[in-house]
């Protein structure tokens, strides 16, 4: 009886793409506890007309590119430098470009294996043994050889093929596909970790920039206080003491310098270091545009944080994202574990043309077809694929406690984060006011000294004044700076809601159909 050879190839595919409907054996698991306490809202300080309400939702604020909201063009190109060049952020990158060659590797085998071959075989042995022997060839007789020789030329096309019966294979790919995600989720970690640390170090070294500058004309002053109050002790105006008291400080602030300088070295290579560049590489002109900024003028137009922000944001974190991919890898896995306890379904299939002549090869009537099912059921494995799958369950349990621990810490530190920043935005409102008070009572008594009816040394002490008021206002900037960038970080960038269909949660504890996970993401 004979084949087509069209028939045969038709039914072999149809056979190896017809998976059965099988069972899903990823467990179903209940959402894990501390997303079932989040509030609906975060619980924060914040009140109508305080210094964080947003009385107007019109802004130019960018939720993406949220660092823009500082409306400082040579930080942007900063940012810019650091988000090509960071080798932090390079190395994440490769990560995830191996993870990715992971998925499909782990996706691999759904899919039929085709594999070509092409064999040359020569056999040449005694016509006295095998066949030969039992007919009774050789012996020198003449009527048959005495040797055979044998040339096998052939051509095949062999595809294998498991039926996924369990959902193993779809396990083990939806698995992989959650970790790819999740590495995707790591390079927005590290990428917003290179914004906030370039933002910070910018920010202190133009910090560290004036409180130099504050510092020299500080000096400046005090010499001129210590040189007049010398002068007014040698005609017997004051005593020693004053003396003393203003050398010392003069003193103190001479003695300043020197840290604040090697703190602003230190500052300005880790700048480097972030942009992937050589200590003392960073642009000057960045520098000098980052000291002749107008103060306020990077907080003036921050926009305040709207009240009631949804807890839900947390989703947008993508710390938190990264480890709720891996709690829904752990879970498929389990499912993997499962199906290895249980019989395995294959088909093997090939076909070709052989020849014992190269020229006559490809001739259709010297056609082969094997076709080969099976099943292969573990019997005894001594307890290791139990041992396997109470492991699986073992790691879920560490993602899940790990999954809470993130998610729950997130919620501390975005609390916290809310907190400082308007506590900061308080201390920020009453150094400036301190400093406005300061400037206008170093005018009054340098004009009172003008006109002749103030002494020098009173005005000499309000300039002094006013310079140690505008140092805490430039360190209070700083820190405002700073949990202005927490709050951002706490908050996964920015406060706005993370599209549904990318929350990671949706599919927990529900079994994903073949191929939504390709697309789902």
């Amino acid at each position: 009886m004979t084949h087509s050879p069209v028939a045969f190839w038709t039914a072999l595919v149809a056979a190896m793409l017809l998976v059965g409907s099988g069972c899903a054996l990823t467990p179903q698991m209940d959402p894990p506890d501390a997303e079932a306490q989040l509030p609906d809202a975060y619980d924060t300080p914040l009140v109508e007309g305080g210094p964080l309400y947003a009385e107007d939702d019109s802004t130019r604020f960018n939720p993406v590119n949220w660092w823009t909201a500082f409306d400082a063009p040579a930080l942007n190109a900063l940012i810019d430098t650091a988000l090509v060049r960071n080798l932090d952020l390079e190395r994440t990158r490769a990560v995830v470009d191996e993870i990715a060659s992971q998925f499909r590797i782990a996706r691999a085998p759904l899919f039929p294996q085709a594999t070509a071959n092409g064999n040359y075989n020569r056999q040449s042995q005694p016509a006295n043994t095998g066949i030969g022997g039992a007919l009774g060839g050789g012996g020198g007789s003449g009527a048959v050889p005495d040797r055979f020789t044998f040339d096998t030329y052939s051509l095949s096309l062999s595809l294998s093929y498991e039926l996924d019966f369990w959902g193993r294979l779809r396990n083990q790919r939806g698995a992989a596909l959650e970790r790819f995600m999740g590495s995707v989720d790591a390079v927005q970690t590290a990428r917003q970790q290179v914004i906030a640390q370039t933002i910070s170090t910018y920010f202190e070294v133009a910090a560290l920039e004036r409180q130099i500058a504050l510092g020299e004309e500080t000096i400046r002053v005090l010499q001129q206080r210590v040189d007049l109050a010398e002068d007014r002790y040698d005609r017997g105006l004051v005593r020693s003491f004053e003396v003393y008291a203003l050398r010392q400080e003069l003193q103190a602030a001479q003695a300043e310098q020197p840290q604040r300088e090697s703190q602003l070295a230190d500052a300005r290579g880790r700048l480097s270091v972030i942009l992937g560049q050589f200590v003392g590489n960073v642009d000057e002109a960045v520098m000098q545009a980052a000291r002749s900024a107008p103060r306020d003028a990077v907080l003036a137009d921050l926009q305040p944080v709207p009240p009631g922000l949804p807890s839900d944001l947390l989703m947008a974190r993508p710390d938190v994202r990264a480890d709720a991919r891996e709690l829904n890898a752990a879970q498929r896995e389990i499912g993997v574990a499962r199906a290895n306890r249980l019989p395995s379904f294959s088909l093997t299939g090939e076909g070709g043309v052989q020849n014992s002549t190269l020229d006559d090869l490809l001739n259709i009537d010297q056609r082969f077809t094997t076709l080969i099912a099976s099943v292969a059921a573990p019997v005894f494995q001594a307890g290791r694929l139990r041992a396997e799958q109470d492991a699986a369950e073992a790691r879920y349990t560490q993602a899940r406690a790990t999954y809470e621990q993130t998610l729950l810490t997130a919620l501390q530190e975005v609390h916290a984060a809310l907190t400082a920043y308007e506590k900061q935005q308080e201390q920020y409102a009453l150094v400036r006011d301190q400093l406005e008070q300061a400037e206008a009572s170093a005018y009054n008594q340098m004009r009172r000294y003008e006109r002749g009816i103030g002494d020098y040394a009173t005005a000499l002490d309000a300039e002094r004044t006013r310079l140690q008021a505008e140092q805490r206002l430039t360190a209070a900037e700083e820190a405002l700076v700073g949990s202005r960038i927490a709050l951002h970080r706490a908050l996964g960038g920015a406060w706005v809601a993370p599209p549904e269909s990318d929350d990671p949660r949706l599919f927990r504890g529900t079994y994903r159909p073949d191929g939504a996970a390709d697309t789902a993401n």
